[in-house]
């Protein structure tokens, strides 16, 4: 056997695994840019959610029973897609539309209290206070609260979660 196809058989030794363990790693690249697109589509619905449920209670003043069960069924994977932090901030919405929904149930039944009873301004005053916090969030609080998560930037990756 000639000198030189014996070279090219130590070689190939060599080469082969290099290969293979590029082509492995390329796999890997792959596999991570496939789980962030993944992941983004599931924060995002998570987020249009929230924000859907913001802007109605900022257009009515109020919500209803059906855009509280859509808020809670369209963010319940929160807690599995984001940080604590957030899923609280979640909760957060939650509640004060809920608190918000019955101070209004309040307001609307004017039987319980005359018009200028201190319950029913306090009533009122908490009502404007939700709504006012509300137009705070659609135009700061859920992007900034969700940037981090659905930001499309490669070298960044999130806090606690190198991997996305």
């Amino acid at each position: 056997m000639p000198w030189w196809l014996q070279y090219l058989k130590a070689l190939a030794v060599v080469a082969i695994p290099a290969v293979g363990a590029w082509l492995a790693w390329q796999q890997v690249q792959i596999a991570r840019v496939k789980l962030q697109h993944d992941v983004y589509d599931r924060r995002f619905r998570v987020f249009d959610a929230a924000r859907r449920f913001a802007a109605n209670i900022c257009l009515n003043g109020t919500t209803t029973d059906e855009d509280v069960r859509a808020f809670i069924v369209g963010t319940g994977d929160a807690v599995f897609l984001f940080d604590d932090a957030l899923a609280k901030y979640l909760d957060e919405m939650r509640s004060r539309a809920s608190e918000m929904q019955s101070r209004n149930a309040f307001l609307d039944d004017r039987s319980l209290l005359p018009p200028l009873s201190p319950a029913r301004v306090e009533a009122t005053k908490i009502v404007s206070e939700h709504q006012s916090w509300f137009g705070e969030q659609m135009t700061a609080g859920l992007i900034g609260k969700f940037e981090p998560f659905l930001k499309l930037d490669k070298r960044r990756s999130v806090k606690g979660y190198p991997w996305l």
